[in-house]
């Protein structure tokens, strides 16, 4: 059959390859070995295709690839090549093809036989600069392992790589492999080291730049001259130079200037020093979002950055809200406040960034802001004010952040909210709340990436501590102490597929004298905090069985009329209301009748779990199954196990896209049945309303709306469509 494929090809019609198959890899990475051979076998070009590929090949679908016979027979060599480079020397490949419907399979079959086995791994220095420890976490291999090149060149510069950083930058290493036997096919494999002198800079030089001094250049630099020729060094100063924006090209050269010594030369291409960016997307909680970025690089010189930036989300709020995928942000609002949560939300800065302070691993901000932002049928929050962050690196993708906010803060939600939030239930005092107080708080934030990948890390671990104080001394009106420490870890199992994990703590303890400075004081029973500085749970980024944030501490509101219907068994009567001793159990008195009104905790512990695994990788499609869990209560996290809490199982697939990951989630919500608090309004003897605190409470089920057997089911369901990945 493979003479016949050739045949038609040298006729002018090469066959259709529809489908490539490799047979018989069993030790090596069959993805990798698959990616290095010319022929391909026909596939979709996007995944949105898929529907249509499995019934056409049409070129406007699919990616038609045809037989070309001289690259088949180079395959078999590059086949055998890929199995060399491992430790397979004796591999035996046999190709050929198979007629399909529409064109021809093409097969390798291959035959791995016996590798090359290295009897004992030994590496010798000349002097003694690496220790034992570092040697044993750069080797890749062992003795008993085949002898696979590929691991060796990576243990070797890793070894480099150490070597470089202790100054030996031109430390030679040499792998011997003579003594390895074709006849028995294993022996012993040495890696000799010399790490020869130690190596500083001599001067530094630049070309290449216009518009940015050589000073702003050199200040942007991690090392200076006479400091030890460093790996690191030249790593972090690529990597400043880059962040910094004025540059699209840069190479750092060095020059051998004697045995110790070297000339660093840098040659840059600049680029444009103004730039803007607009970008807009979709998902389920912000609707529409439109984002507009200028940014002025070197403003008034030394590599200070101007960055003007705007957002504007919960566009088409008013036609998508509830649809479809989309989530009902007014869902737990007051009648009164839907609107305002349709409206959309914003936020505006000004900021000015400072590269270099004392030193390259210091940066300096400076900002203005404005923002109107909602926490869907909670709460929305307006805020101005302006902010100050001092950041120091301390390796690649390793930071620490001391910063000051100063915000004039303004709260707009029900009475409800003020009144179980705050303690506040008398009118004045809640408008007079709403009418704006100080939040500025001194934070610090530590974070560390050591991921192999920003998107999709198959090993590493990431991991972000934040902590803020607002008191007397900062000068705030909102007095509180607050921690929150984020942590995931990534490990790769079998053939592409990642184990993922993450954990998250957090508390928030409000200070005293907090009501007195609001204007509450005697009023509220408690010390009050600021709803954006509290804890919420679920949404795509958190237990994907809830909406955005709507998973903790809950108060149930419903109108008074539903409570004294007459067609109800058993009323309330007007008095009972007055006094609070109204039953909300009372049988007839549905779920959708409650409005929930979620609260935020000050205690919270989270935990997710992922596997993620490859489904097409021509295609960029990966699958997950996942399981979220959270607690979230209002007392200390000693008292978390009597808050409310909740595991929500679910699985999701991920497209690459050039914009990211784009994902769809679907986490599975589990039967959570609560005795909440009921919140409802009387008219007092005055005339005025007031705010009654019912003395039972309700045994809510939100999963009880109706709708038979596959309205349960579909109210399990929740959807999340987002751009990036969970964690």
């Amino acid at each position: 059959m493979t003479g016949r494929a050739q045949a038609d090809s040298a006729g002018g019609a090469r066959p259709l390859v529809t489908e490539l198959s490799l047979r018989g890899v069993k030790n090596v990475d069959i993805n990798q070995l698959r990616d290095g051979l010319v022929t391909r076998g026909t596939s979709c070009r996007s995944p949105l295709y898929l529907p249509v590929c499995w019934i056409s090949r049409s070129p406007a679908f699919s990616v038609r690839r045809y037989l070309d016979p001289l690259e088949f027979r180079r395959d078999i060599l590059r086949i055998r090549l890929f199995y060399w480079h491992r430790g397979w020397r004796d591999v035996a490949v046999i190709g050929r093809s198979e007629r399909t419907s529409g064109g021809v399979r093409a097969i390798f079959e291959v035959e791995e036989k016996e590798p090359t086995v290295i009897s004992e791994l030994r590496v010798e220095q000349a002097d003694s600069i690496l220790s034992g420890a570092v040697i044993a976490r750069a080797l890749r291999l062992e003795s008993g392992d085949p002898l696979d090149l590929v691991a060796m060149d990576s243990t070797i510069l890793t070894l480099r790589d150490e070597l470089w950083e202790r100054g030996h930058a031109a430390a030679d290493i040499v792998l011997d492999t003579t003594q390895v036997s074709d006849v028995s096919n294993r022996g012993p494999v040495a890696i000799r080291i010399t790490p020869g002198p130690q190596i500083t800079v001599s001067a530094i030089e630049v070309a290449g730049n216009a518009k940015v001094s050589d000073r702003t250049v050199t200040r942007l630099l991690t090392f200076r001259s006479g400091d030890l020729f460093r790996r690191s060094a030249v790593l972090g100063s690529q990597r400043s130079l880059y962040l910094s924006g004025l540059f699209n090209e840069l190479a750092i050269d060095n020059v051998p200037v004697s045995d110790s010594q070297r000339l660093v030369r840098l040659n840059v291409i600049e680029a444009p020093l103004n730039r803007i960016e607009l970008a807009g997307g979709v998902s389920t909680a912000d609707f529409g979002q439109v984002d507009a970025d200028f940014t002025r690089y070197n403003f008034i010189g030394g590599a200070r950055r101007l960055t003007v930036r705007g957002t504007v989300s919960n566009l088409l709020a008013g036609s998508l809200n509830g649809q479809g995928l989309f989530y009902d942000v007014t869902d737990g609002a007051a009648d009164e406040q839907r609107q305002a949560f349709l409206r959309p939300t914003w936020s505006a800065s000004v900021e000015v960034m400072q590269p270099w302070v004392f030193s390259p691993r210091n940066q300096l901000g400076v900002s203005v802001f404005a923002h109107r932002r909602a926490v869907p049928g909670i709460v929305i929050e307006r805020g101005s004010g302006a902010s100050a962050a001092l950041t120091r690196a301390f390796g690649p993708r390793t930071n620490s952040t001391l910063g000051y906010t100063y915000e004039v803060s303004r709260v707009e939600a029900s009475d409800v909210y003020f009144c179980v939030s705050f303690g506040v239930c008398l009118a004045p005092t809640i408008t007079a709340l709403a009418a704006g107080n100080v939040l500025a708080p001194i934070a610090s934030v530590t974070q560390v990436d050591a991921t192999n990948d920003p998107f999709t890390p198959d090993r590493g671990y990431r991991a972000r501590l934040d902590v803020e104080h607002a008191s007397t001394l900062t000068g705030s009106d909102f007095r509180f102490n607050r921690a929150e420490l984020t942590a995931s870890t990534y490990r790769g199992v079998g053939r592409d597929a990642v184990i993922a994990f993450r954990a998250r703590l957090g508390w928030v303890g409000a200070g005293r004298g907090t009501n007195g400075a609001l204007g509450i004081g005697g009023i509220a029973t408690e010390q009050v905090v600021h709803p954006r500085k509290r804890f919420y749970a679920g949404g795509s980024q958190s237990v994907r069985g809830f909406g955005e944030r709507q998973l903790g501490p809950r108060v149930l509101t419903v109108s008074p009329a539903v409570l004294t219907d007459t067609a109800l068994a058993s009323p309330c009567s007007e008095a009972q209301l007055q006094d609070g001793s109204c039953d909300p159990n009372a049988a007839g008195v549905p779920s959708s009748a409650f409005h929930q009104q979620p609260l935020g905790g000050t205690a919270m512990a989270e935990a997710s779990v992922e596997y993620r695994f490859p489904l097409n990788r021509a295609l960029g499609v990966a699958g997950a199954i996942f399981l979220d869990g959270a607690i979230i209560g209002t007392n200390q996290l000693s008292g978390l196990l009597g808050s409310t809490a909740a595991l929500t199982p679910g699985f999701g697939i991920r497209f690459d896209t050039p914009v990211g990951p784009v994902r769809l989630d679907l986490g599975i919500r589990p039967t959570l049945v609560e005795e909440l608090p009921v919140v409802t309004q009387v008219t007092a003897a005055g005339g005025d309303a007031q705010l009654v605190t019912l003395t039972r409470l309700r045994r809510f089920d939100p999963l009880d709306r109706g709708g038979g057997t596959l309205g349960q089911i579909l109210s399990r369901l929740r959807l999340h469509l987002a751009i990036g990945p969970p964690y």
